[in-house]
């Protein structure tokens, strides 16, 4: 009996980062307890364990995926709206021209050129770390 504890709700919570147990700080963290509990459901042969086990980084795997598919998505999104304000700023801008507003589309013209440098600065960067992830996947 002493071998099965009380389920405590914070032992239920799912924790990442014992996935990886070389990450920095996590030298004190450890999985709950009933994760290292010996059941003899099959004698010496403990290929339900092994399995187990498989299904857990499929499943560990599976999330990466869908995380990478967001950050992806995400990244998209930022470089869509840095364009959007570009747009935005240049329509503003022509706009000032037609009204004979000098001061206003020198200064809306300088907007319109910060968001295009910072949509191509975002996307150089974004691609980079998108092509430094595929070496590591691959790899």
């Amino acid at each position: 009996l002493q071998k099965y504890k009380p389920l405590l709700c914070e032992q239920l919570k799912i924790s990442t980062a014992v996935s990886n147990p070389n990450a920095q700080g996590q030298r004190n963290k450890s999985l709950t307890w009933f994760w290292s509990v010996e059941v003899n459901l099959g004698g010496p042969n403990h290929l339900w364990n092994e399995e187990f086990h498989w299904l857990w980084a499929k499943a560990l795997q599976d999330q990466w995926k869908e995380e990478m598919m967001l950050v992806q998505l995400e990244m998209d999104w930022t470089c869509n709206f840095f364009l959007w304000k570009a747009t935005q700023w240049g329509d503003r801008m022509q706009e000032s021209l037609a009204k004979h507003l000098p001061g206003h589309a020198c200064y809306l013209g300088r907007q319109s050129q910060m968001y295009s440098l910072l949509a191509q600065d975002s996307q150089a960067a974004f691609q980079d770390l998108q092509n430094r992830f595929i070496e590591v996947w691959d790899g």
